[in-house]
């Protein structure tokens, strides 16, 4: 009971504030009322302990389900101020330099000794810690390449005071290593929260992937083990404690517990060597759930430490599995190396792959930069900011132009080819559709049923309403007590200071910070 009170964060460190302890879940309407006392013993507990360390938005998308993106109604989109992210070199295409931050650069936030921290990596090679009240840095650490992905930061309980927090920030292979090189490529790192000093460099091994980056944002599995997934296609089970890192081809690595290999052999030729694994890993119960370059959605036991589900979309997937609270699976699938289009499938994990499509929606072709059409970012769930009122809706941005908005649960009654043309699926309702241009962000909902989506032409704010409905009116979804509504959505700002967003933005206190391209971290409200 004190597990689904409590978000997994807290209930394994004890360390969190009051607003983030309790879920939606617990403030609805007619909640349970054993859970209520429940919440309310574990909050003045937590209350009187006075923490220290509260991990606010620890990760990528939030938490292991891969779907809290921060706390507090955003009034607006005015600027109100900016951080400089500067520019670095990166090889892609031949050498060139690159501004700000991109796909997925979602920026973490941490509380410490009584100040709150964001963390941020960018192109200027650099990780940095910023007080989030002053702008001002704490500290930087520079990287050998750019950096694409977001931090994860977990608490390290073996490690002394000043090392017992951790962040885990991948990168890309670095400027001056090569793909083939015998020498280690440390892409991925460990960093002390309080210092700002190295901890430990994992090195990302040649293998059939093209690549030896690390976009991916690892995830702190408890019990002494966290999860990473390379570039180069290898999900890493590592020991969480920095003091067992060793020296090893010259460097100080991680104690490597098991690896599990993101690929089969019939892929390599399939996808000419792109088997890069991107996205983060999700976990639910005693699995990780991770979409792979390869084209298939994995399921990792904990346990075993191998993979026991394989769905095959044939697809390279570059968004992150998100984890609704009725435990489905959502999946981006983009529209490369498949004969249908790309678009968002929901799975139910816990049947066999042949039969655990609930549904899917295609999203239309269309060509932006080297992509065919399909979904690059992840799909947002509005599981962690409705009451039992509210009806369950996934939302996602796709090349093709368009914000989508559907129901989780609710299909239409038609049914629509999945990516490889073998079947036929369900498909959702989709309450609302936009054009905001082409979009590889990850759109999130907030506090105030309002949901942000970026593109390349700006930052949208949309304000959602939910009205009584009847069974049979246009657009009516059902809500967890049966009751029906239909979502009424209207833009309400927009911030277009003509330069292109790729990051995910995330909300702290109602204020929105997101990273552009052209060198800036911007804060809106």
């Amino acid at each position: 009971m004190l597990a689904s009170s409590i978000s997994p964060v807290v209930f394994k460190e004890f360390k969190a504030q009051k607003s983030v302890v309790t879920p939606v879940s617990a403030k609805t309407v007619n909640a349970d009322p054993l859970s209520e006392a429940v919440n309310r013993q574990v909050n003045n507990i937590l209350t009187d302990m006075n923490p220290e360390i509260e991990l606010l938005i620890p990760t990528y998308l939030g938490n292991e389900k891969r779907r809290f993106y921060g706390r507090g109604t955003p009034e607006g989109l005015n600027l109100l101020d900016r951080f400089e992210l500067g520019s670095g070199i990166t090889a892609f295409r031949g050498y060139g330099t690159w501004s700000g931050a991109g796909w997925t650069g979602q920026p973490t936030i941490t509380k410490d000794r009584g100040k709150t921290y964001l963390v941020i990596g960018a192109y200027d090679h650099s990780l940095r810690k910023i007080d989030i009240e002053t702008n001002e840095v704490v500290w930087r650490y520079k990287y050998d390449d750019i950096l694409k992905g977001s931090s994860t930061i977990y608490i390290d309980p073996t490690a002394s005071e000043e090392d017992r927090i951790v962040v885990l920030q991948g990168s890309r292979l670095g400027v001056r290593n090569s793909l083939f090189t015998s020498a280690p490529v440390p892409s991925f790192r460990a960093i002390s929260f309080r210092t700002g000093k190295e901890l430990w460099k994992l090195n990302i091994r040649k293998t059939a992937s093209y690549s030896r980056d690390n976009d991916s944002s690892g995830i702190d599995l408890g019990s002494g083990v966290i999860f990473n997934a390379g570039e180069n296609a290898i999900g890493y089970f590592i020991n969480s404690s920095t003091r067992t890192a060793a020296k090893k081809e010259g460097i100080i690595q991680p104690q490597i517990l098991a690896e599990v290999q993101l690929y089969q052999p019939a892929d390599i030729g399939r996808h000419s060597g792109n088997l890069v694994a991107e996205s983060s890993p999700a976990v639910l119960k005693d699995r990780i759930y991770i979409a792979a370059g390869s084209g298939h959605i994995y399921g990792i036991s904990i346990k075993e430490r191998k993979i026991v589900w394989d769905f095959y979309t044939g697809s390279d997937m570059d968004g992150t599995v998100a984890i609704s609270k009725d435990e489905k699976l959502f999946c981006a699938i983009e529209k490369q190396y498949i004969p249908g289009n790309g678009g968002v499938l929901k799975l139910n994990p816990a049947k066999k792959e042949s039969e655990s499509v609930e549904w899917f929606f295609p999203t239309n072709n269309a060509r932006l930069d080297d992509w065919q059409g399909g979904i690059i970012g992840s799909v947002a769930l509005n599981d962690e900011y409705r009451t039992e009122e509210m009806p369950a809706l996934f939302a996602t941005c796709a090349i093709d132009g368009n914000v989508y908005i559907g129901s989780q649960n609710v299909i239409t009654g038609q049914k629509v080819r999945g990516p490889l043309l073998d079947r036929e699926y369900n498909t959702p309702l989709i309450v609302f559709k936009q054009r905001i241009g082409g979009s590889i962000s990850t759109p999130i909902f907030t506090d105030g049923n309002k949901l942000i989506a970026a593109c390349y032409s700006g930052v949208y704010l949309f304000n959602l309403y939910f009205e009584p409905a009847n069974p049979d009116d246009k657009n009516a979804l059902k809500n967890s007590k049966g009751e029906f509504y239909r979502v009424i959505v209207e833009e309400a700002a927009r911030f277009k200071p003509e330069v292109s967003f790729e990051s995910t933005p995330i909300v702290w206190d109602g204020l929105v910070r997101i990273c552009a391209r052209d060198g800036w971290m911007y804060t809106l409200g």
